[in-house]
């Protein structure tokens, strides 16, 4: 019956004293399956059962402990994967804070690397500005100076300007001593007057040109004084404002004026006379090409054949610019320059001259004089010391004008660099 009973799915519940009871059935001879056949199917399906029961119940008794500490193994792995997976996500939190901690560090680092870089530039400049502040300490107090007197300049620079061109449109025809008293006291007093900021004592030969500039004209001939140097600011401001200049006549006893635009125009000038026979071809040559053209020895009236030069009669045929002289068509360039000389030392010119041309003073002035003599002297006494004073006149003047060109060329620079100038 507990057999039975096992075989309804409880076989492992059959324990060894069950077994040692079926012992005595299972050595008997007629306990097998051809016999129980013989008797009954069921009974030999019965016999073979319970012998497999036996033999399973022997083998269980083996397997049994295996089994149950398999479970017991199973239960604990099952334990394990548990931790272990609750230690893998302890892992990962763990990763995830030390790779915030690696990127906090790294940037902490990267930002240490740029202080440093900083630090170090910083350092650099800091010396360089320092080398710089020592290398120009003495030059602290003249650009202090210069930069407050800049200011000053700039603050009468509207009464300053009107005078030097009062001084250009109405003192020519006057000599020296006129010429002071018309700027020092008529001009000057009429600004203060007006109310107009201007420089007291004006120099207008300061104002309106350069050393090196005068030393050129000096090169080219111009006598030294400020008269003569007056004189070629005049002439030249007008021959080079190609619009509203005027073209200048020059009251010229001495030759002298005449004598330096020849040197400053030797490669393109023609000088004539209207009593030349050829005087309207180089007129009409000159006024073509562009080029100087000198008039010398001119009386107090004027030849009306230059009336449309002095007048700048220009005519625009597209591009083309003409004059008409003589009522024919001549072609004109803009860089056109015209210059007249009278050697008359006290001329009776007309109003309507004088509105057209600059009528300009260049008779010798008594310091004039003195430096030519005084040159000539030394010409003929000492003449090896002439040259060699022409010769450094020459070479301070272009040392001037290469310290000009490189002071304008670092300003240029300054003023177009970007980012740090001490880099």
């Amino acid at each position: 019956k507990a057999v039975s009973e096992g075989g309804q799915g409880k076989k492992d519940q059959i324990n060894e004293e069950t077994c040692e009871l079926l012992l005595p059935y299972l050595y008997m001879e007629a306990w097998n399956g051809e016999t129980a056949t013989k008797s009954a199917k069921d009974v030999a399906g019965m016999c073979l059962w319970v012998r497999a029961m036996y033999d399973y119940i022997g083998i269980a008794k083996f397997v049994q402990p295996k089994m149950e500490a398999l479970r017991e193994a199973e239960a604990q792995l099952r334990i394990a994967n548990r931790k272990l997976d609750e230690k893998e996500a302890e892992l990962q939190l763990v990763q995830e804070d030390r790779a915030k901690c690696q990127a906090k560090l790294d940037a902490a680092k990267a930002k240490k690397q740029a202080l440093e870089d900083d630090a170090l530039t910083t350092k650099k400049r800091m010396d360089a500005a320092n080398g710089l502040i020592d290398a120009l300490s003495g030059e602290r107090e003249r650009w202090t100076t210069q930069s407050n007197e800049f200011k000053e300049r700039v603050r009468r620079l509207v009464g300053d300007v009107a005078l030097s061109c009062a001084f250009i449109s109405y003192c020519g025809p006057f000599n020296a001593e006129f010429r002071h008293t018309l700027l020092t006291e008529h001009f000057y007093n009429m600004c203060i007057k007006l109310k107009i900021p201007v420089t007291e004592n004006i120099s207008v030969v300061k104002f309106l040109t350069t050393e090196s500039q005068i030393t050129d004209w000096q090169i080219e001939g111009l006598p030294s004084d400020d008269h003569s140097v007056q004189n070629a600011i005049m002439i030249t401001s007008n021959l080079n404002n190609k619009k509203t200049g005027k073209y200048p006549l020059i009251i010229d006893p001495q030759g002298q004026g005449l004598k330096w635009l020849r040197s400053r125009y030797s490669d393109n000038v023609i000088v004539s006379q209207f009593s030349d026979k050829k005087f309207a071809d180089h007129l009409a040559l000159q006024l073509q090409d562009g080029k100087c053209f000198i008039i010398e020895n001119c009386a107090e009236e004027i030849d009306p054949i230059i009336d449309p030069v002095l007048d700048k009669q220009i005519v625009r045929a597209g591009r083309m610019q003409n004059i008409i002289i003589n009522d024919k068509p001549h072609d004109y360039d803009d860089n056109f320059k015209l210059a007249m000389a009278t050697r008359l030392p006290n001329p009776l010119f007309t109003p309507e001259l004088f509105a057209k041309t600059l009528v300009i003073d260049m008779t010798v002035t008594m310091q004039g004089l003195e430096q030519q003599l005084l040159g000539q002297v030394i010409g003929k006494e000492k003449h090896e010391l002439e040259e060699e004073r022409a010769k450094l006149i020459e070479e301070v003047n272009n040392n001037e004008k290469r310290l000009k060109e490189f002071e304008d060329r670092l300003l240029a620079q300054l003023a177009a660099s970007k980012g740090n100038l001490i880099e």
